[in-house]
């Protein structure tokens, strides 16, 4: 053996026991404890903020639900789900066979969506900018939700504190994988065609439908009128 490959061979030997034993003890975890390295792949949750904050950065609580996620092809029922819309993170909550509560936020990489409760989201890459979506409807045409909170300073008279604004709903109209968005049902009505028009002005009108209010039942209801029109 020559000089060169002698030193290089040293080298590997070198640096090699700490990837070794990281392989052997990754190995062995999930020999041991079994768990699915699909649904548990993702860096630990850690958002910390300031004391004396005001509300919360999740979609409804900090309450952790029921629900269920679909990663590359399989859907997972019955986990402990989250979402963080400020810092827009799923996350998932689990304890590992050794009896440890562990938060991570689930990878972006294999996520086709979640279900929480009664909200369906799906993680949708449109328009450059891929962001979880709450979905209403089936058909090509859907009613899109893109949920969000603002985080500013509050207070006055020398008394201050940070507080999270409550949900802000981003509305739009998914249609040939464009977003149209909308706020009123003026301009709701005027994303689709002004033949269809007439019927969907007369079938929110009926209804006492206001697509800024509306509730979700409502808002796919009036997505699955309006996908049936010719």
């Amino acid at each position: 053996m020559n000089i060169r490959k002698y030193i290089e061979l040293l080298f590997l030997l070198f640096l090699s026991p700490g990837l070794l034993k990281s392989q052997d003890i990754k190995a062995t975890t999930d020999k041991a404890y079994g768990l699915d390295q699909t649904l548990y792949n993702g860096k630990k949750y850690n958002y910390f903020l300031p004391i004396g904050t005001k509300g919360n950065q999740y979609l409804l609580s900090a309450v952790f639900v029921n629900g269920s996620l679909t990663l590359k092809d399989k859907t997972y029922q019955e986990v402990s789900l989250n979402y963080d819309v400020f810092n827009q993170e799923l996350l998932l909550k689990y304890r590992d066979d050794r009896g440890s509560m562990n938060i991570i936020e689930v990878s972006k990489a294999w996520i086709k969506g979640f279900r929480m409760g009664n909200m369906n989201f799906e993680y949708l890459d449109l328009e450059k900018k891929p962001r979880y979506f709450q979905v209403l409807g089936e058909g090509e045409m859907r009613i899109l939700f893109f949920w969000r909170k603002t985080f500013d300073l509050e207070g006055s008279g020398g008394s201050y504190y940070f507080a999270f604004s409550t949900p802000i709903r981003d509305s739009y109209v998914l249609m040939k994988d464009q977003l149209k968005p909308y706020s009123t049902n003026y301009n709701f009505i005027r994303i689709f065609d002004p033949e269809q028009r007439p019927e969907i002005k007369s079938y929110l009108h009926k209804n006492k439908i206001k697509v800024k209010k509306a509730t979700d039942q409502e808002m796919e209801q009036v997505i699955n009128f309006i996908s049936k029109l010719k």
